[in-house]
């Protein structure tokens, strides 16, 4: 199943979550079905999902719903696979296989265009004259070959290579009926074009049996496209073709190959089809886009066509239609148009999570084309580790290997440790930080880091993933951590907010995790780096520091009390109201704000809306009582979704912490929790090390046993220290 098909079937399951608990309501069987039940027929699943992905050029507009139950189902399979969900155990799944296995049978056997080559009533059969829309490139087959059970394949065709006889063999059912899902890849324009196929009975050495496939195809016309920024300079984008009739992706003519600097290392099925990347940002303009460095030209089916061109938030998205004329060139010149300069305004653009390999000249190339495309100012390329080894190399670090194309900038960091304490950031370094004598220690990475001048920090914040909460629970009480990675994809604020409320200071920061997450920058961290002719990065880094940042999805946020900005402590002196100011501005009908909040604690002090559709500017102005103190942050929700959130400015009252006094019992009990997790990490390590002397966590693990328990000690002690401290807050609150 390819990365379109996984992500439409994902926002498929997504609609099943309920906006009361935000929570996936499992599948019912309907009671007279469970007799039915059998096993699924052989290849059904991934038949079923390739045929999904193609289902435009396959399915009648009647056959809607029992696609939709189809993808319905599918979706909640793939789910399954990530991980156990609530309600859904082997006899759902077993009921989902069984009724994807019925709904493609039916599908299948009533697909358009569908061949049927039955080989009890023929010998070797030559098809019709086929008229084949190279932009749709599908077609099923139904190969009757006995009365057997009815089984299910699918097979890629390409028709460019000369010789290649294993492109045209297909494996089916010795006896019974084999449904083939038969994808056609460049297949010559015009025709006629002859191609032999023959069927090989599985398992046996009999002689295969033959087809002869003829088609007519459409004629090509020539594309040209240059898209140029508001000077009219040509510039990169992330550009997406889509054929109107049969909505099937073409690869754009020299898009980037990122492949060997990602894909390669990775080794996972998420990318493509081809150079492609999915690029999660709100819908309608969510989907697989390609890195296009420059001009490009190609030959393209004749017909109508549909480009997208995106380059960042602050420029407006442009969707347009082509007309393909055979035999002619069809050349057109993109506008990028910005709605916003956030530049000019001091603010610049960071992803604080992009893996890919940087050891050239030309690996920079394609990068920094990826980092333009995407409108990112500081695009931090991490090298990153485990207990064992490292992946995406880096030539170096510091100054000397940054890599600058105007205001753009290639800065390499590191992703390490990566373990059962989570995993750390460490941004402009002047050298790796990796000691796998004390790999766990990241007290010891994080003073390293600082050493050097850089920024140690926490990802995977947001999506509360991969043991964040325990480096979280060790560390942020002593001045270590710098910044924590709040949004990927989406913005969650559980645990930053959790924090906060126990009087920390927590910069809120965002990163991708390119290639696992998509493309760079679909979300991002501005900095205030100062109003300046070129970008200075080490101020970007010196803003990161102080916590002068929002994330976004889409809206552009200003927030201010006075003078102060993000990041700053206010020192309360007496009780007068202050004056709260927060400017929002987004893309209308896109991120424009639809809401403006002022969020005091985690909960809404106070909350502006607009009269929908959004206006491109929204503001909030508020006074407020300082209390004992508290932190005041701005969160914008887009019209499309889209969200924002600044760091918070601290409002400090002398004697006083800044948190949320009533919630920490709660807070401290959860921080306990978790220490006694790591506790019992340790002990389960120390048994099971012996039995598996080759894994390396557990060796880690044991190897770190004692600076371990040490941390929590030290930890524990500092949270029965705020416990003792609340106590002496309320009674002196009480007195003031």
């Amino acid at each position: 199943m390819n990365l379109r098909t996984l992500w439409i079937l994902t926002a498929i399951v997504a609609s099943a979550v309920s906006a009361r608990g935000h929570e996936l309501q499992p599948p019912v069987i309907p009671r007279e079905q469970v007799a039915l039940i059998r096993p699924p027929l052989e290849g059904s699943e991934r038949f079923a999902g390739n045929f999904a992905n193609a289902w435009q050029g396959l399915v009648a507009a009647e056959q809607m719903d029992d696609l939709k139950r189809l993808s319905d189902s599918l979706g909640w399979l793939q789910k399954t696979v990530n991980g156990p969900i609530p309600g859904v155990g082997l006899r759902e799944i077993t009921w989902l296989k069984w009724r994807v296995s019925e709904d493609i049978t039916a599908l299948a056997a009533s697909a358009a265009g569908l061949q049927t080559l039955d080989y009890l009533k023929n010998g070797t059969i030559t098809s019709e004259l086929l008229t084949l829309d190279p932009a749709f490139g599908v077609m099923v087959l139904k190969v009757v070959m006995g009365d057997g059970p009815v089984e299910f394949v699918t097979q890629t065709m390409n028709f460019t290579s000369e010789r290649d006889p294993a492109n045209y063999t297909i494996a089916v059912a010795e006896k019974g009926t084999t449904f083939v899902l038969l994808t056609l890849e460049d297949v010559p324009a015009g025709g006629p074009t002859t191609s032999r196929v023959w069927f090989q009975p599985r398992g046996t050495n009999g002689p295969p049996r033959w087809w002869s496939l003829q088609f007519q195809t459409a004629l090509y016309g020539n594309l040209g496209v240059k898209i140029v920024d508001d000077s009219g300079a040509e510039v990169p984008a992330m550009v997406r073709l889509t054929a109107k009739a049969s909505r099937r992706l073409w690869e754009p003519a020299g898009a980037a190959d990122l492949r060997p600097l990602m894909n390669d290392i990775t080794r996972m099925p998420i990318y493509g089809p081809g150079r492609g990347y999915m690029m999660y940002v709100p819908e309608p303009w969510r989907g697989v886009y390609w890195v296009m460095p420059g001009l490009f030209e190609m030959a393209l089916p004749a017909g109508e066509w549909e480009i997208h061109v995106w380059r960042g938030l602050e420029n407006i998205p442009v969707k347009m239609d082509l007309n393909v004329k055979p035999g002619t060139w069809t050349r057109q010149v993109i506008a990028s148009k910005r709605w916003i300069d956030m530049g000019a305004k001091g603010w610049y653009a960071g992803d604080d999570h992009v893996h890919a390999r940087l050891m050239s000249s030309e690996d920079a190339d394609k990068l920094m084309a990826w980092t333009r495309a995407s409108d990112i100012a500081i695009c931090n390329v991490l090298e990153m580790g485990d207990e064992v080894r490292t992946w995406y190399a880096q030539r170096g670090f510091g100054p000397e290997y940054r890599v600058k194309s105007g205001n753009h900038w290639l800065i390499p960091g590191q992703e390490d440790p990566r373990g059962v304490l989570g995993h750390a950031i460490g941004l402009n370094l002047t050298a790796k930080v990796r000691d796998l004598d004390r790999y766990l220690d990241q007290r010891h990475v994080a003073e390293e880091i600082h050493r050097q001048g850089g920024l140690y920090g926490h990802t995977h914040v947001g999506a509360k993933a991969l043991f964040v909460e325990r480096q979280m629970a060790l560390y942020t009480p002593f001045d270590l951590v710098d910044f924590n990675s709040v949004m990927q994809a989406a913005l969650n604020t559980e645990l930053l907010y959790h924090y906060l409320n126990l009087g920390y200071k927590m910069t809120a920061s965002a990163g991708t995790d390119t290639p696992y997450g998509g493309t760079i920058g679909s979300v991002r961290v501005y900095a205030f780096a100062g109003i300046a002719k070129e970008l200075d990065p080490d101020a970007w880094f010196s803003a990161m520091k102080k916590g002068r940042t929002f994330v976004t999805t889409g809206p552009m946020v200003d927030f201010r009390i006075g003078e102060a900005m993000p990041g700053d402590e206010l020192i309360l002196e007496n009780d007068r109201p202050l004056k709260v100011r927060i400017d929002a501005s987004g893309l209308p009908g896109k991120s424009a704000p639809k809401a403006v909040r002022l969020i005091r604690f985690g909960k809404i002090l106070k909350e502006v809306t607009a009269t929908l559709p959004a206006k491109e500017n929204l503001s909030l102005e508020a006074e407020v009582a300082p209390g004992d103190g508290c932190w005041l942050a701005a969160q914008v929700i887009g019209e499309d979704g889209s969200e924002a959130l600044t760091t918070p400015i601290y409002l400090k009252r002398p004697g006083y912490r800044w948190w949320d006094i009533a919630q920490v019992p709660t807070l401290l009990a959860d921080q306990e929790r978790v220490l006694q997790d790591i506790e019992k990490v340790v002990i389960e390590a120390q048994q099971l090390a012996a039995s598996r002397p080759m894994d390396y966590t557990l060796r880690s693990v044991v190897k770190g046993a004692v600076v371990l328990r040490e941390q929590v000690t030290r930890a524990r002690s500092h949270y029965q220290e705020l416990a003792s401290l609340r106590e002496k807050e309320i009674i002196s609150r009480k007195a003031r």
